[in-house]
């Protein structure tokens, strides 16, 4: 490992380690959450670059394309975005991981073309329209912060959206209980996007541990 990745990883680790003692709904209490291989970052999930590829989100790169990540976590899939696209924004009430997206950013030397918001969602008011908006399991959220109704979290996306501009949206994990609330969010989810977009894909997957899933929806505005 260079010495420069060696002190970035090292950064990365301590700011971890500030956000495990001062937030009690932490997600990297039992290791990091998110994983990146172009900096050789290992976490809980699957890594940005593994995900983009099962996910088909390289079909959004575009050098002229403005990307919005809500729930950004550690900003990996921001940095990884404008490696490829015009600007990418991460919405995340959490300034110790925002700050990791932050020199995540200028290690790759992207970071004229990211910003970090520091925000919850329904607090968010975008400086520009998007042609891509991700929600990668950032509505109705496991650590109950994120938790708007789904006809207001998905009409706001589809008013930040340039005309034909693209949500791609991935649920929390849920088992198929109708009494699980993150199975009906999932549910109200689809709803909604059906309501304000036009669907173009949805699919559903297993997520983790035996039993659970994770729902995948592809969407465009009318």
């Amino acid at each position: 490992m260079d010495s420069e990745r060696e002190l970035l990883i090292s950064q990365i680790n301590s700011l971890i380690n500030e956000e495990i003692q001062n937030n009690p709904v932490t997600y990297n209490k039992d290791r990091p959450y998110q994983s990146y291989e172009r900096i050789g970052f290992e976490g809980l999930r699957w890594s940005v670059e593994k995900r983009i590829n099962e996910y088909g989100l390289d079909r959004f790169f575009n050098i002229e394309h403005n990307v919005l990540d809500i729930g950004s976590n550690f900003g990996f899939f921001v940095t990884e975005f404008a490696l490829h696209c015009k600007e990418v924004h991460g919405i995340e009430p959490n300034h110790w991981l925002n700050t990791i997206g932050e020199i995540t950013a200028k290690y790759l030397k992207v970071e004229d073309r990211v910003g970090f918001f520091d925000v919850f969602f329904d607090d968010f008011v975008n400086p520009i329209q998007y042609d891509v908006v991700l929600s990668l399991a950032a509505f109705f959220t496991q650590d109950k912060r994120e938790r708007s109704e789904a006809k207001n979290y998905f009409s706001k996306i589809k008013s930040m959206l340039n005309p034909q501009g693209y949500l791609f949206y991935e649920s929390t994990s849920y088992t198929k209980d109708k009494d699980n609330s993150h199975f009906v969010a999932k549910l109200e989810a689809l709803d909604a996007i059906k309501e304000n977009l036009e669907l173009e894909k949805e699919w559903e997957t297993p997520s983790g541990s035996e039993g659970f899933f994770r729902q995948f929806a592809i969407a465009r505005k009318k």
